[in-house]
């Protein structure tokens, strides 16, 4: 019985009184979380001031309804910005009545659509985390890619230098050791070439004084 009795009363205010909601407009997509314009039309006998509020009730939608505040009638518009609003279509904007006497719904805008920038925001910046993510993983495969292939070129030049060094001391070996051969050959040469001349040296000596000797006791 209550509830027949305010619809009865809502749809009394709405045919009494001459305010009328002109925008937003039917099918129009507005974002709340950015600000949304809502302008309405007044005669001279309606009140001054009403409570506006955001609504969904259309069937198949989740119910949604938000008190706005008081406004001002006489002005004829107002910005509204209001955050976590859920996107949905056939969100409608009413103007309540604040007279005792006269209570219910004064005026009611033609559904529309919002859809949060917020949103969109926080989908932009959820999919460039993802990239700098995928970005930061490949940049550190190529780091450690490129830490592991000069690594091996470290390796593969202290081979080589190793290899080298190993060759320069096997050469200077060899070059010490034919070096110390032909050295070795040479003195040994020298010292037979030197032996005889030195012993036939003594040898004529030693003849020589024994005939000189001999003369002597000749003489004698």
């Amino acid at each position: 019985m209550r509830s027949t009795t305010t619809l009865l009363q809502a749809l009394f205010a709405s045919s009494a009184l001459a305010i009328q909601i002109t925008h937003p407009k039917k099918n129009d997509v507005v974002d709340p979380s950015s600000g949304v314009e809502v302008t309405w039309s007044t005669v001279s006998t309606d009140p001054k001031s009403a409570h506006l509020v955001l609504v969904n009730m259309a069937s198949g939608h989740t119910p949604y309804s938000k008190d706005l505040g008081a406004v001002d009638l006489t002005k004829g518009s107002v910005i509204i910005s209001e955050k976590d609003v859920p996107n949905d279509s056939d969100f409608q904007f009413n103007f309540q009545s604040v007279d005792p006497l006269n209570q219910g719904i004064l005026a009611q805008s033609e559904q529309f659509e919002v859809k949060n920038s917020d949103d969109d925001k926080k989908e932009t910046t959820s999919k460039s985390a993802a990239a700098t993510q995928t970005t930061a993983a490949a940049s550190t495969l190529v780091t450690a890619s490129d830490s592991a292939a000069a690594t091996a070129t470290t390796s593969d030049d202290e081979s080589s230098s190793s290899s080298a060094a190993a060759s320069s001391v096997s050469g200077a070996s060899t070059l010490a050791t034919v070096t110390g051969s032909a050295t070795a050959t040479a003195s040994g040469t020298a010292s037979a070439t030197h032996a005889p001349t030195a012993a036939a040296g003594k040898v004529e000596s030693g003849s020589l004084l024994a005939l000189a000797v001999g003369l002597v006791a000749v003489l004698a």
